[in-house]
C-alpha cells in the first residue's frame, strides 16, 4: 500500500524549459541556441548537478569555453536562471491535498546545491518531508544509488512509495530498487485519473 509520494523537480513541480529560461535575458533566437549549447550542453552543468564541482568552478569553465562576447550575459543567467522556474500551481494544489491525506512527500532530483540557497522562496517545498537533491550526495538519477539513499536515509520501504518523474529512464530505475513509479508527462488531469484508478486520492 502506497504511504509516500516521492516528486522530481523539473517538469513536474515546475517547468524546466531551457528556451524558456534563456528567453528572459535575450530575444535573439541565435543567441539562445548557442547559450542553450555553451551552459546545458557542457558536461559541467550535469557536474555542477552532480556536486562534482563548485558552482565558481563550473561558471569559470563555462566562461573559458564561451566567446568573449556572450561572457556577461552567461554570468547574469548562472547567477539568477533560477528566478525564472515556474511552479505548477495545479501541481501544488495536488501536493497539499496529498499532504493532507496523510502521505509523506519527498523530493528526488538531479539539482545543484544552490537549491538549498531559493528552496525557501518556493512555496511547495513547505509540504515536503524529505528533500534529497544529487549535489549533496553525489550521485545523480536514474543511477539506482541515489534511490536507494533515499529510501535508507528517510527509512521508507520501496514497495510503499510512488516515484514521480518526467524521464523513462529515471522511472524505470525506481521501479527496479522495488518502488512503484510514474512517468509525468505534464498532464495533472491524467495523473489525478491514475491516482484515484488505484485509490490514492
Amino acid at each position: 500500500m502506497i504511504q509516500n509520494f516521492i516528486f522530481d523537480m523539473g517538469n513536474v513541480l515546475m517547468d524546466f524549459s531551457p528556451d524558456y529560461m534563456l528567453s528572459q535575458y535575450t530575444d535573439d533566437m541565435k543567441v539562445i541556441k548557442a547559450l542553450k549549447d555553451l551552459i546545458f550542453g557542457n558536461t559541467l552543468w550535469s557536474q555542477l548537478d552532480n556536486g562534482d564541482v563548485s558552482f565558481d568552478e563550473a561558471k569559470d569553465g563555462l566562461l573559458k569555453s564561451a566567446p568573449v562576447e556572450y561572457h556577461t550575459l552567461i554570468r547574469d543567467i548562472l547567477n539568477t536562471w533560477h528566478l525564472h522556474k515556474v511552479p505548477r500551481l495545479d501541481m501544488l494544489e495536488l501536493i497539499k491535498e496529498l499532504k493532507e491525506k496523510g502521505y509523506g512527500i519527498y523530493l528526488c532530483s538531479n539539482a545543484a546545491d544552490r537549491f538549498h540557497s531559493y528552496k525557501d522562496t518556493y512555496e511547495v517545498f513547505q509540504y515536503f518531508d524529505g528533500l534529497l537533491i544529487s549535489a549533496d550526495i553525489h550521485i545523480s538519477k536514474p543511477d539506482i544509488r541515489i534511490y536507494e539513499y533515499l529510501l535508507d536515509s528517510n527509512k521508507l520501504i520501496a514497495e510503499e512509495c510512488l516515484f514521480v518523474d518526467d524521464l523513462g529512464a529515471n522511472t524505470k530505475a525506481a521501479e527496479s530498487v522495488g518502488m512503484y513509479a510514474y512517468q509525468y508527462n505534464g498532464n495533472l488531469t491524467l495523473f489525478r485519473h491514475y491516482l484515484k484508478n488505484v485509490h490514492l486520492i
